[in-house]
């Protein structure tokens, strides 16, 4: 069966991104170069309220992956805590709800991981206390550029 345009197009298309990768992996061999590292964007000790707030958010205009963790451990019996996770998909509109997760209560494995999540506009990372009297919730975040 004959190949379409579209078909032809995608073909040369896949072809130059993988051509792309080769040199640019030549190069960094040839001038000792490395990949982007990992990049610690952020660190702090965050206050919860009952209103929905944001613990920490990273736009770029590229293609990056975000991860890091946030320190449960001032939870007591009593508390209510929502963690959500929204991803941005273009850069004038809203963000959209990815994940989200309770935690009730005393942790017995306070550190909360967030997986790394590729994106290519935005990620934020919100806090929402329920229950309980307001904790400090210590956070860190780390990104890198994907390439």
């Amino acid at each position: 069966m004959a190949e379409t345009t579209m078909e032809r197009t995608l073909n040369i298309t896949v072809i130059a991104v993988i051509i792309t990768i080769i040199i640019d992996a030549i190069q960094r061999i040839l001038t000792g170069t490395r990949a982007p590292a990992l990049t610690h964007l952020g660190s702090g000790n965050f206050k919860a309220s009952p209103e929905e707030r944001t613990v920490f958010e990273f736009m770029r205009n590229e293609p990056f992956t975000l991860s890091g963790y946030i320190n449960l451990k001032n939870m007591v019996d009593g508390d209510t805590v929502v963690i959500r996770e929204y991803i941005k998909t273009a850069l004038d509109v809203d963000y959209t709800l990815y994940h989200e997760e309770t935690y009730y209560g005393k942790q017995t494995t306070p550190i909360l991981y967030i997986s790394k999540r590729p994106a290519m506009k935005g990620i934020k990372i919100t806090i929402q206390q329920t229950s309980g009297e307001p904790k400090y919730f210590q956070w860190e975040f780390y990104g890198g550029i994907v390439g």
